[in-house]
């Protein structure tokens, strides 16, 4: 039986209401987060989780005790699921982007630039190796049909499912982020590149829900 990976974006911050660049700063879920996760949770509780994974950051720890508490479950702690770092562009909206970094925004929006000059913005590439190789060693520790939950970040999540692909998230725009409190499920394949995704971007709403 394949090992199963299900990747769970954290609940609406603030930040994600205004449409600001969170990255590594610790922002908390504001209370339409901590119910989208309890919401989440209840439909998340149908696998047969063993374990439970997270991002250092509250606003991903507390998704994770969303779901670990009703399970009984512990929440350990990786920080290489931590958000990517978004150096100097963290807290800052479009506009406000735009205005401090114009050609580097513009290279960003208009024309795919995954990684702007000047910025200290953590490379796309940097980002997929650090996450998908932590989902490579927490896999390592469960046994053939068992089924692990990591809880982390839009950005991490997508550039760190691409590269256990096998893709360079600086190269390959396949994915995009995860919507708050929703999930991807990945199983392992024993063909290259050994996993494949069996669904991506679910919600609660969703019909493609599957345990």
């Amino acid at each position: 039986m394949p090992k199963t990976l299900v990747m769970w974006r954290h609940g609406q911050t603030d930040y994600n209401k205004l449409q600001r660049i969170q990255g590594q700063i610790d922002i908390p879920l504001n209370e339409t987060g901590i119910a989208q996760a309890r919401e989440a949770a209840a439909g998340l509780a149908r696998f047969p989780f063993t374990r439970v994974v997270s991002s250092p950051l509250g606003r991903a720890f507390d998704t994770a005790h969303a779901l670990a508490d009703r399970l009984g479950l512990s929440v350990e702690i990786d920080e290489r699921l931590m958000e990517r770092s978004f150096g100097d562009w963290e807290g800052l909206n479009a506009t406000e982007i735009k205005a401090g970094w114009p050609d580097d925004f513009t290279s960003w929006r208009d024309f795919g630039d995954p990684d702007p000059e000047a910025t200290k913005v953590e490379l796309r590439h940097e980002v997929g190796l650090r996450v998908s190789q932590a989902y490579r060693d927490w896999a390592d520790k469960i046994a053939d049909g068992e089924t692990i939950l990591f809880v982390s970040h839009g950005s991490a999540t997508s550039q760190g499912i691409v590269s256990l692909l096998g893709h360079d998230p600086a190269q390959w725009y396949g994915l995009h982020g995860l919507d708050n409190c929703h999930w991807a499920v990945i199983q392992s394949e024993h063909r290259e590149p050994y996993w494949r995704i069996d669904s991506y971007n679910v919600g609660v709403s969703d019909t493609a829900v599957r345990a």
